[in-house]
């Protein structure tokens, strides 16, 4: 217990949790989310947060299930902390990105390229979806400035 208040092991390993379980319990999130229990969804990664908050995955996966229930500001807050443990969490930069532009905030784009350069052969939904926004992006920007040469 000594090692848990010093912050040395996190609740899970105190548990005894294998990598395992805490794989099955993420699968199990995952699942509900894609079946829209959301709520069921946050109840579970929020749990695996508590009890283990270095684990990267869950963060960006209880930052995922929050944005689709509207909470940016605690997603972001989410994926803010699982880049912080782990730079190239894909599925933590491209949402993100989106959440950024979404609110005006340019460096967006950052994040969006970030994941899409570490993704690059397209093998991730994550990475996939940074590459259409990029895509989309740059064409919009483009129709923006032929319009602009257009009626100059």
């Amino acid at each position: 217990m000594r090692r848990f208040l010093n912050n040395e092991i996190t609740w899970a390993e105190v548990e005894g949790m294998t990598f395992e379980q805490a794989q099955q319990i993420g699968k199990l999130g995952c699942d509900l989310a894609a079946k829209g229990r959301l709520q069921d969804a946050r109840i579970i990664f929020e749990g695996m947060v508590a009890g283990n908050p270095k684990d990267t995955s869950a963060q960006a996966a209880l930052g995922t299930v929050y944005q689709r229930l509207n909470r940016k500001d605690d997603a972001r807050v989410c994926y803010d902390r699982a880049i912080e443990l782990y730079e190239d969490n894909i599925i933590a930069l491209a949402n993100r990105g989106e959440l950024k532009l979404r609110a005006g905030e340019a460096d967006g784009l950052a994040d969006l390229t970030r994941a899409a350069q570490i993704d690059q052969k397209g093998l991730t939904a994550a990475g996939r979806r940074a590459r259409a926004l990029l895509k989309f992006l740059l064409e919009r920007a483009a129709a923006a400035a032929g319009k602009q040469a257009a009626t100059r």
